[in-house]
């Protein structure tokens, strides 16, 4: 059921933050969305995505002076300026497969979980339903060793010329990645994804060349597409049976191939508008002569560098790191609907 998975203790946005202040405090926390406050009300929720379409409302076609004054004002417009308000929620007496569906459905990544009262429960994310549903807890991710599928990107020589508008992707992508082969199972990729803290990765062949790319959104699809509501209200050996099929399919069968590419040298803000038109989480980077595999964007990497908050948690000084605590508690108290 929905209510063992969820996340109840979280991070909580206010209206008025800047959306330069919530991608700070997302950055801190780990985390790519939060529930919104209005005093001690819930009014929305505030994802990485909302983030992303504000920084896509600046013109491709703006010029370096237009865009630094465009991004500053973006920086210091308020949460409720561009979250989403009225979430969609989900009862915690469902199962995680009615979760799964209404997440593939609206095309979500989490849902907030609403009790019978109206009270808000918590969170509950594609991730929890992906890696339960996949048998992927704590036992099996510490049996996998990611350094085994670890690939070493490089970034030739050429590929240093100068953006001309903000930064190049090639100074924000993750060059150390984890790789999967087309070959794994489903519940081998949902493992290696846990063990690597990560929720996507490239599919390579033994020669390294990029074969497609796997997200945990694909095996969220694969768990909807394989387990009708048929099967699971039949439970027993029949759902039984099906998801240890989903476990035992072949990555190559729904990973997503041809995935869309960005050069290392093409600016942050083209990036953010290839993730915003496209609706991804994130970009291969690959070498635009070769087709070499150069590194990953991700979605957070950009919103969180042109927010103005691009520094690494470990580089913080110690009294700024913290979280204030008002902004912390169980959502599952009085004053919260």
């Amino acid at each position: 059921m929905v209510r063992d998975h969820l996340s109840s203790s979280l991070l909580t946005l206010d209206e008025m933050d800047t959306l330069r202040d919530s991608a700070r405090l997302l950055k801190r926390a780990r985390i790519t969305g939060a529930p919104v406050l209005d005093g001690s009300s819930l009014s929305g929720i505030m994802s990485r995505n909302d983030l992303l379409r504000a920084i896509d409302q600046v013109p491709s076609d703006t010029t370096p002076e237009a865009f630094e004054t465009q991004i500053g004002e973006i920086q210091e417009q308020n949460v409720w300026q561009v979250m989403a308000d009225s979430p969609i929620t989900i009862p915690p007496e469902v199962s995680l497969m009615a979760a799964a569906r209404k997440m593939q459905e609206k095309k979500l990544n989490r849902l907030m979980v609403k009790g019978q009262y109206s009270s808000m429960l918590g969170i509950i994310s594609s991730t929890d339903v992906v890696f339960t549903m996949l048998g992927t807890d704590a036992t099996a991710a510490a049996s996998v060793d990611p350094s085994q599928y670890e690939y070493k990107a490089e970034l030739d020589a050429e590929e240093t010329e100068e953006c001309a508008l903000g930064s190049c992707v090639r100074g924000h992508m993750a060059t150390d990645l984890v790789c999967m082969k087309a070959d794994m199972t489903l519940k081998e990729v949902a493992c290696l994804l846990r063990a690597a803290r990560v929720t996507g990765a490239p599919v390579i062949d033994e020669n390294g060349a990029l074969l497609g790319v796997v997200s945990r959104n694909d095996l969220l699809i694969a768990l909807t597409n394989r387990i009708s509501e048929a099967v699971e209200e039949a439970g027993g050996d029949a759902f039984a049976t099906a998801t240890a099929e989903v476990e035992a399919e072949r990555l190559e069968t729904v990973m997503s191939r041809e995935p869309i590419t960005i050069s290392p040298g093409a600016s942050m803000l083209e990036a953010t508008k290839i993730l915003a038109r496209e609706k991804l989480n994130r970009l291969m980077v690959t070498n635009p002569q070769t087709g070499a595999l150069c590194g990953i964007l991700s979605s957070t990497d950009v919103v969180f560098a042109m927010l103005g908050c691009d520094y690494s948690l470990d580089e913080e000084e110690e009294e700024d790191a913290g979280i204030d605590e008002r902004r912390l508690g169980n959502l599952y108290r009085k004053g919260i609907y």
